[in-house]
């Protein structure tokens, strides 16, 4: 809801309050005038406090892709960010740059950060 709806609400919501005391003085009609004055004061408020708080997404934990060298004599691994499509055991396109063997991804990672826990100083 935008800043229209607050203004059409706070002239209901004015409009309601008048009604509400200008039917006070017709004994007659009082609790008609009571009840339409509270109806229009209920629907403006209404207006003016009503609206979608948006909801604070927190950015998804960064991924990582550790990659390893096929080669049982060599040790290379890599670790770098995760890419649509990675999986585990998925055989790389690339090439091992030490010793130009096949390459295989061994793991993906979803790094977390703790949250300090409060600690009580004695």
């Amino acid at each position: 809801m935008g800043m229209i709806s607050k203004i059409i609400g706070l002239i209901i919501a004015a409009t309601g309050t008048l009604v509400f005391i200008l039917g006070m003085n017709d004994p007659a009609l009082q609790f008609v005038w009571f009840f339409i004055g509270l109806l229009l004061v209920s629907m403006g408020l209404s207006l003016i406090t009503g609206g979608r708080k948006q909801i604070e997404q927190e950015p998804p934990p960064p991924t990582l892709t550790e990659i390893h060298c096929d080669n049982p004599e060599c040790d290379f691994k890599e670790i770098r960010q995760f890419e649509a499509g990675d999986y585990i055991l998925k055989p790389m396109k690339a090439k091992c740059p030490r010793c130009t063997s096949t390459m295989t991804i061994e793991g993906v990672y979803v790094v977390r950060e703790e949250k300090e826990k409060d600690k009580i100083v004695i």
